[in-house]
């Protein structure tokens, strides 16, 4: 059975729990709009593109082609991952249709805050990006991995997170959510995954596809993103995708259909 962190450890609810702490202090405040006009500032870096490429890496593209280096190597993480991915998205988008809040360019004067790359439409909660990096950092909290590894992750998805409201696309109370709706889809892509037969060499094969076709969807079909990050959104899949190579072609090689 797949090995997974105990639901004791802090690793399993201390980052959910902090997000849902964090939301409850915010609407029982008050202060999200000021929290956000505060932070939106505190946060501004020059030239402005550091922000745009840093919340690239919550989009969903990004975040699967950040899992192809495993391809073929860790099959528990990309199960996993396509689960709880697929949780994170239904969750998100439900809740956006529910709740209808409006993002902070539709709410405040352009003068305000700090609108960086595109004017961002749509509702604002939870968080999507903060999501989608957040699934990916619990996936790696959540299945045997080191603890500086962990670490690192959970330092970088909370980056992440930050970069929607430096980038105004969100409200602080969007991203604390987000970050307990993507690991507690985390969570449950893990527990699912125990029970699908996600080890099997034909289900490894279908999702590898899925995660090569990112990268080309990426590079040469996705032109809605922010000119200032292409660069990186072009050459990140094609690292990844290089570094994958050894996994791919050790699961597709011929030799393995005699052990399936």
């Amino acid at each position: 059975m797949l090995k997974t962190t105990p639901l004791a450890s802090p690793w399993t609810w201390a980052v959910p729990l902090t997000g849902l702490f964090l939301f409850a202090l915010i609407r029982l405040s008050g202060v999200n709009q000021e929290l956000f006009l505060l932070m939106n500032h505190g946060l501004f870096l020059k030239p402005e593109a550091i922000w745009i490429n840093v919340t690239l890496f919550g989009d969903a593209g990004m975040v699967l082609v950040l899992v192809l280096p495993f391809v073929g190597r860790r099959p528990d993480l990309i199960w996993s991952g396509v689960l709880a991915g697929i949780i994170a998205a239904v969750v998100v988008n439900a809740a956006k249709e529910f709740f209808l809040i409006d993002r902070p360019p539709t709410v405040l004067a352009v003068e305000q805050f700090h609108q960086l790359g595109h004017r961002f439409g749509g509702t604002s909660f939870p968080s999507g990006h903060t999501a989608a990096i957040f699934v990916f950092a619990g996936i790696f909290a959540l299945l045997p991995f080191p603890n500086r590894l962990r670490i690192g992750v959970l330092l970088f998805a909370a980056l992440v997170g930050l970069s929607r409201i430096a980038v105004g696309a969100h409200w602080p109370a969007d991203v604390a959510v987000g970050m307990a709706v993507g690991w507690g889809s985390a969570f449950i892509g893990v527990q699912l995954a125990k029970w699908l037969p996600g080890e099997h060499v034909g289900v490894q094969r279908g999702t590898a596809m899925l995660l090569i076709f990112t990268v080309y969807y990426l590079i040469f079909l996705h032109h809605d993103g922010d000119k200032q990050a292409r660069l990186l959104e072009i050459s990140v899949p094609l690292l990844c995708l290089a570094l994958a190579l050894p996994g791919i072609i050790r699961l597709f090689r011929p030799a393995r259909l005699a052990h399936d």
